[in-house]
């Protein structure tokens, strides 16, 4: 697995199916969405696009997360990724319209052809952006986008901030069931 900062250009010719998401917990739903769009069989580069821990600009106001970046590179690499980036979120480019993020991270940058994200994806300047801005762009940027239904859990939709809250609340067996293995592997 190649890790880059997404500020750098994926090699001329190389053409990818990117996974969008901040995967904080790398929980069963974040697993179902990574799973769809490495396994399926297009010819298509799998790229992880997420955010680095360690960016100035967080989605985690206690900025406490699940796995730290070494294991969460380790998990992300066993899926069988062909690329993570690990996007730095400073102010200006917390700031980036969607559709230019779109534009020219994704199609510009990374040559994507292909989206997968969850139904709830946010993103671009006050997340004003989500999956119904990048399908307005399919026919212009030649692209397309997959959504990925969410896992629930006990009847509830699985979350990162729902495993973090198991977690506090020495709820380990739930946490581990919504990440899907036992956090401390």
């Amino acid at each position: 697995m190649i890790i880059t900062d997404g500020l750098t250009e994926i090699e001329q010719g190389i053409y990818t199916k990117v996974a969008l998401g901040k995967f904080d917990g790398i929980h069963i739903g974040h697993r179902k969405l990574l799973h769809e769009m490495i396994s399926s069989d297009d010819g298509l580069k799998s790229v992880i696009f997420t955010f680095a821990l360690n960016s100035p600009v967080s989605f985690n106001p206690e900025n406490t997360y699940i796995y730290d970046e070494a294991k969460r590179r380790e998990i992300f690499e066993s899926l069988g990724a062909d690329y993570l980036v690990e996007y730095y979120l400073d102010e200006p480019a917390a700031a980036m319209d969607p559709k230019t993020f779109v534009r020219e991270i994704l199609v510009k940058r990374l040559h994507t052809k292909c989206v997968f994200c969850g139904e709830d994806l946010s993103f671009g300047y006050k997340g004003k952006g989500n999956v119904e801005t990048i399908k307005s762009l399919e026919d212009e940027l030649g692209i397309s986008v997959r959504v990925i239904e969410k896992e629930k859990y006990s009847g509830t939709d699985v979350s990162s901030t729902r495993i973090r809250n198991a977690i506090r609340n020495n709820d380990i067996a739930d946490a581990d069931a919504m990440l899907g293995r036992d956090r401390k592997d």
